[in-house]
């Protein structure tokens, strides 16, 4: 049987703790044929989809539907997710450095622990978003939403959130050193926080 978001098998393979990816019966370590998951996942949609590891880099994702997946561990490097609703979608321990996730709708994703470096995230929305302890060094936040979102303990040198609102954000030890603030609207919480360098 075939497992679903809300009741995930485990993989089928001898030994393996991991759960099966969402229509698998392996996870994505133990899978055979990744090409045609991967093409199937494209056709079907991913909202709400269990893809825990899944390499997906490089991949055209240009408004692609990630409602509530779950890509902990995913490689997304250098993907085009411009505009993709990736609303409460869990990002956390990800690799997305270099990825466009320009307009992208990240309200409510967990991105805790993820590797958002030299990213690109021009306007996007991240309201409520979980940042803590992302690395995100030089990554590019220009007037995107960050409404009361938790970039504590991120790393985020030298990164730009030029325009970007920035109301209830918590930047609480966050290395925000060379970072560009520069237009930046709202008032955020620094307490802590390494500055120097930054631009406000």
């Amino acid at each position: 049987m075939k497992g679903t978001h809300y009741n995930p098998e485990s993989c089928a393979h001898s030994g393996c703790g991991d759960f099966a990816l969402t229509g698998a019966e392996h996870c994505w370590e133990h899978l055979t044929d990744k090409a045609a998951f991967v093409a199937a996942l494209l056709e079907k949609g991913m909202a709400d989809a269990r893809l825990q590891g899944i390499d997906l880099s490089g991949m055209d994702l240009r408004g692609a539907d990630l409602r509530g997946a779950r890509l902990s561990g995913a490689c997304l490097r250098n993907a085009d997710l411009r505009d993709a609703d990736l609303r409460r979608t869990f990002l956390d321990d990800a690799n997305l450095t270099g990825a466009d996730l320009s307009g992208a709708n990240l309200e409510f994703v967990v991105l805790g622990g993820a590797d958002l470096t030299g990213a690109k995230l021009v306007h996007a929305r991240l309201l409520r978003a979980n940042l803590v302890g992302a690395a995100g060094e030089g990554a590019d936040f220009s007037e995107a939403d960050l409404y009361y979102s938790r970039p504590g303990n991120a790393r985020f040198a030298n990164a730009s959130f030029r325009g970007a609102k920035i109301q209830r954000a918590i930047f609480r030890r966050a290395d925000l050193r060379g970072a560009d603030f520069t237009g930046a609207r709202g008032e955020a919480n620094f307490e802590n926080a390494k500055m120097e360098g930054a631009r406000r």
